[in-house]
C-alpha cells in the first residue's frame, strides 16, 4: 500500500463532486488517488451540508457520490490529539488568517500526519512552518 502524501480539503472534494468540475482537479486526483486521505470533520461538513438540502436530483447524485467516496475512496483521517494540540498552538495563526475552524482542523491533520493539505484556498495556509499546501486548480 502506498504511503499517504495528501490531504484533500472541502472544497476540492465538492470540485470532484461536480459533473463538469474542473479537469486539472480530476486529472490529478486520477493520478493520486491511493496517495489521498480525507479528514473527518471535512467529510462530516459534506454530510451534514447534504443532509440539510431539500430532497431531490442534486442532493441524490451528492448522496451517491459521498456514498461511493467513503466506501471505495480515500482513508478518512480522525482529528486527534496530536493535531488538537498543533492547532492549539496555531491559534493566532488560525485567527489572524481568519480560518474557520474546520479550515484548521484539516491543517492540523495534515501538518501532523506529513501530509500535504491540498486546497483551492492555499495562500491562507503558505508560510506555515510544517505545513505542506498544494492547489490542484492552478497550474
Amino acid at each position: 500500500m502506498a504511503k499517504l502524501s495528501h490531504l484533500l480539503d472541502l472544497p476540492v472534494i465538492a470540485e470532484l463532486s461536480r459533473p463538469n468540475g474542473n479537469r486539472r482537479v480530476f486529472t490529478l486526483f486520477q493520478q493520486r488517488q491511493a496517495l489521498c486521505a480525507l479528514a473527518a470533520p471535512a467529510s462530516y461538513a459534506l454530510q451534514r451540508g447534504i443532509e440539510l438540502m431539500h430532497a431531490g436530483e442534486r442532493r441524490q447524485r451528492l448522496l451517491d457520490f459521498v456514498a461511493e467516496l467513503l466506501r471505495s475512496g480515500p482513508p478518512v483521517l480522525p482529528f486527534d490529539g496530536e493535531a488538537a494540540s498543533w492547532l492549539a498552538r496555531h491559534e493566532p495563526e488560525r485567527a489572524r488568517r481568519a480560518w474557520s475552524l474546520l479550515d484548521g482542523q484539516q491543517a492540523a491533520i495534515a501538518a501532523t500526519r506529513e501530509l500535504a493539505l491540498v486546497t483551492r484556498n492555499a495562500s491562507a495556509f503558505a508560510g506555515i512552518a510544517g505545513l505542506r499546501v498544494e492547489d490542484w486548480f492552478r497550474p
